[in-house]
C-alpha cells in the first residue's frame, strides 16, 4: 500500500487507488509540519550518499509537492543534543505545528520518509536504524521481563516486518506529534545515565502514549563510513555483539557497586 506515495496520478487509476491518493493528500495537508535538525554545527557531505545530500532532496520533495510546501526546515547548530531536541518541540507548540519531524544531521534517509510516516497517523514513530559506532546494533529497545528499565533494555532485531511498538527508541528520525509535548512536562528530553532519547520515551508512555517504529524504513548512520544493517550482521554472525553485552554486563554491575556513581544525575 505505501509504495503507492511515490506514484503519479494515473488516469486509469482504480476508485481503490484514487481513495488511497484522496486520503495521503488529505493527511499530508492537514499536517503542519515542522523539521528540525539538532546539531552541531556540521552537516556531513560524503561521495554518494551522504546526509548533506538527503537533507537538500528532502527540502526539495518537501517544497514542491502542494501538500507539503508550508511545511518548515529549521536548524538548531552548535547546542547540545538534548538542549536543541527541547528548543525544536517549543518551537513546534508555540508556532502552531501539528508535528514535529527531527532528523540528526548524521543520518542518511529517503527524500518522502516524513511524508510516509505521517500516513501511520500515530502520535510517536520512528524508524529502524544502527548505532553509528561498534557494536552496531539496531536502536529499537524493549524492555526485558523481570529487570527493571535502570539496569538495561534489549536491543530488538527487526527489519521489514511493518510497523511495530518498541518500548524506547532511537531518535535519528521521529515524527511526534505537539499534542505529545502538550502533555508532558518540561523540560521534554534531559540526559542523565540514559539518553535524552530513552528518558523521552519513558516519560511518554508513563504518559499513555505509545512508541511505534515503521521497521520496513531503513536510514543510514554515519561513522567512518553509512552504517546499515548489513553492519549490523556482519558483527552478530562473527561474536562481536555477544562479546560486548557480556562486558557492559559485567561494567554495570561494577558501577552499581560504586558509591561514587550517581544514575539519577543530570548532566546539563
Amino acid at each position: 500500500m505505501f509504495n503507492q506515495i511515490v506514484k503519479k496520478f494515473r488516469k486509469d487509476a482504480t476508485s481503490e487507488e484514487k481513495q488511497w491518493q484522496s486520503k495521503c493528500a488529505k493527511i499530508w495537508g492537514d499536517a503542519k509540519v515542522l523539521i528540525g535538525i539538532p546539531n552541531t554545527g556540521v552537516i556531513e557531505d560524503l561521495v554518494g550518499e551522504s546526509p548533506f545530500k538527503s537533507f537538500i532532496t528532502l527540502a526539495m520533495y518537501m517544497s514542491s509537492q502542494r501538500e507539503s510546501n508550508n511545511w518548515a526546515i529549521q536548524t538548531i547548530p552548535r547546542m547540545i543534543t538534548h538542549e536543541a531536541r527541547n528548543a525544536l518541540a517549543r518551537q513546534a507548540v508555540d508556532e502552531g505545528y501539528t508535528h514535529l519531524a527531527m532528523i540528526d544531521s548524521d543520518h542518511t534517509f529517503d527524500k518522502d520518509v516524513i511524508h510516509r510516516l505521517l500516513l501511520h497517523e500515530k502520535d510517536i514513530i520512528g524508524v529502524r536504524a544502527y548505532k553509528r559506532t561498534s557494536p552496531h546494533y539496531p536502536c529499537i529497545f524493549a524492555s526485558k521481563p523481570g529487570v527493571e528499565e535502570e539496569n538495561g533494555m534489549l536491543f530488538v532485531d527487526v527489519a521489514d516486518q511493518g510497523r511495530m511498538v518498541a518500548d524506547a527508541i532511537g531518535f535519528g528520525l521521529t515524527v511526534i506529534k505537539t499534542d505529545v509535548f502538550k502533555k508532558l512536562t518540561y523540560p521534554y528530553f534531559y540526559f542523565n545515565r540514559f539518553g535524552e532519547d530513552f528518558n523521552f520515551c519513558r516519560e511518554a508512555r508513563a504518559a499513555g502514549f505509545k512508541i511505534y517504529v515503521d521497521t520496513d524504513v531503513e536510514i543510514g548512520h554515519v561513522g567512518q563510513y553509512i552504517i546499515k544493517r548489513s553492519d549490523y550482521l556482519r558483527e552478530r554472525d562473527d561474536g562481536t555483539i555477544a562479546s560486548y553485552d557480556k562486558n557492559m554486563v559485567q561494567l554495570l554491575q561494577k558501577q552499581k557497586e560504586d558509591s561514587n556513581v550517581n544514575f539519577n544525575k543530570i548532566v546539563n
